[in-house]
């Protein structure tokens, strides 16, 4: 459940202010909420961060066992375009914490990847004192360092801050192929389209927005029972994410996220 609130929570921040932070409501359906998420974007001079903290709530918090996650970008802005020298993915719940660092090389056209992994693992075992079998439970922990299957120039944050430049130039029926790291697809592949014809309108009465700026990210995972999951984002006049709805999610339907606040520090 966890990784579908992150999803929903990745387009979101324009480019031009020092600092900006926006807070999302996610929900489902009757369910209602069943997390948030909170995005914050910072840019000195020539570096930026982009942070992103998504957690579960309620009912939710309970069956992920208190699931969060953390994405974070880091690197430079040239010309106008952020570009990563890190991007970090750190999950973790009562049970198990496990982070991945990619890091970029521009000159060799590479990205190493570090795992590592600490889990609490039950066993058991006999107790030769009260002649019973318990359980044990013990930690485990793992590292692993490794060239990345393929080199992206974005990683996931930064794909979306840096596609919010082209979005006023394209036109509805529009696709555009973008790669990313840290994107689970085949060779990290991600389609944006800006929706047209029918299934614009619709998008447009749910979101009861008739001046809405929209695009579809198609996300080709099998956490979607139709063949390409529907990411549809609708930007509000400064491109900045005010509703993302998220289709076909299996077991789950259609997952909703509302902005909620947003703070602007110049």
């Amino acid at each position: 459940m966890k990784k579908y609130i992150l999803i929903v929570s990745l387009l979101i921040l324009p480019l031009y202010s020092q600092s900006i932070t926006a807070g999302y409501d996610i929900s489902f359906g009757i369910v209602g909420e069943i997390g948030k998420a909170e995005i914050t974007y910072i840019h000195d001079e020539d570096d930026y961060t982009v942070y992103v903290h998504a957690w579960t709530t309620g009912m939710a918090s309970v069956l992920s066992k208190n699931r969060e996650e953390e994405y974070i970008s880091q690197g430079s802005i040239v010309k106008g375009i952020l570009r990563p020298d890190v991007f970090v993915k750190y999950r973790k719940n009562d049970s198990a914490v496990k982070s991945s660092v990619y890091l970029f090389n521009y000159d060799a056209q590479e990205v190493m990847l570090l795992q590592s992994k600490e889990e609490l693992v039950n066993s058991t075992q006999f107790n030769v004192d009260t002649m019973k079998t318990v359980t044990v439970q013990n930690k485990t922990f793992s590292h692993t360092e490794e060239l990345f299957e393929f080199f992206a120039k974005d990683d996931l944050l930064s794909l979306f801050f840096n596609t919010q430049k082209i979005l006023p130039t394209l036109e509805e029926g529009q696709k555009i192929h973008f790669t990313a790291i840290g994107s689970k697809s085949p060779g990290g592949i991600i389609d944006i389209i800006v929706p047209e014809g029918k299934v614009r309108q619709e998008l447009l009465t749910l979101m009861a927005d008739e001046e809405a700026k929209l695009i579809t990210v198609i996300i080709n995972q099998d956490i979607f029972q139709s063949e390409k999951g529907e990411l549809h984002v609708n930007f509000d006049r400064d491109y900045l994410a005010k509703d993302v709805l998220l289709k076909d999610v299996i077991m789950f339907g259609d997952i909703r996220g509302i902005r909620t606040c947003q703070t602007v520090e110049n």
